[in-house]
């Protein structure tokens, strides 16, 4: 059974989630749709790449990615297939599935645009491609061997006494996670004394916490998920919301000698 993930922004409700299934169903025989989410914040490809990054190791080798942020196909825009970590990935070859693996891609190829499809083109291109996945085709057999494109504002930047990194998720209970890694975090520190600020100067934590209940309720936190990533947190309430945080905002570590 090959499956098939879908990760959009078109919002629950969205009829194209229906007309993109019944695309994939009838593309080929004993297909499973799994959809990850529709709710990515529109056009925000770095939310889309952070939800897909951590979900698609828990599916089974050999799995489809689809990613419905801005991929709408047009010849400036060409849909991307790449198979990486023994996984294939369909998306717009604008940066963002660079930031879905750690490493360079096995292959990636980029669909010829069709002019002769009218409408959501996504569709048509799609199905195709899907047909040629399951058919066990090489992904140079139908597609044009192609560079992948290259996004670097999903990672924090380091210096010698602090690290730059901003908001890229805001979970369902209004914690913010971030691009700071534990590892760049731990390099660049040094064992050295901190204090990560949110919003210039708005918000401050000097420690990292295990749990989220290491400090009372209502009271700020920051510690590393599971995913390794920098997560801050208000123990019972939510940081996005009473801090008006969003994808956008700035968080700053700043190390003391």
């Amino acid at each position: 059974m090959l499956i098939v993930t879908l990760t959009t922004d078109w919002k629950d409700g969205d009829y194209n989630i229906g007309r993109l299934k019944a695309c994939v169903i009838s593309s080929c025989d004993n297909i499973c749709i799994v959809d990850i989410t529709h709710n990515i914040q529109l056009h925000n490809t770095l939310q889309a790449a952070f939800v897909l990054k951590n979900a698609y190791r828990h599916f089974p080798p050999g799995s489809v990615h689809v990613v419905g942020v801005n991929s709408e196909p047009s010849p400036k825009n060409p849909i991307a297939v790449m198979k990486n970590d023994e996984h294939f990935f369909v998306g717009a070859n604008d940066g963002m599935l660079s930031l879905v693996c750690d490493k360079r891609p096995d292959s990636i190829i980029e669909l010829a645009y069709s002019e002769k499809y009218h409408g959501f083109r996504l569709m048509e291109t799609l199905s195709n491609c899907i047909k040629a996945i399951s058919a066990g085709l090489k992904l140079e057999d139908f597609g044009n061997i192609c560079e992948l494109k290259q996004d670097f504002t999903g990672s924090a930047s380091s210096f010698e006494s602090r690290i730059i990194g901003r908001i890229i998720y805001i979970d369902a209970f209004g914690n913010a996670i971030t691009n700071i890694d534990k590892k760049t975090f731990e390099k660049t520190g040094k064992n050295r004394k901190f204090e990560i600020v949110i919003q210039n100067n708005m918000a401050k934590v000097t420690n990292i916490s295990q749990y989220y209940d290491d400090v009372e309720k209502g009271k700020m936190l920051a510690m590393f998920n599971s995913v390794d990533l920098l997560e801050l947190a208000i123990n019972q309430r939510e940081i996005a919301r009473i801090n008006s945080l969003d994808t956008k905002s700035s968080v700053i570590i700043r190390f003391i000698d």
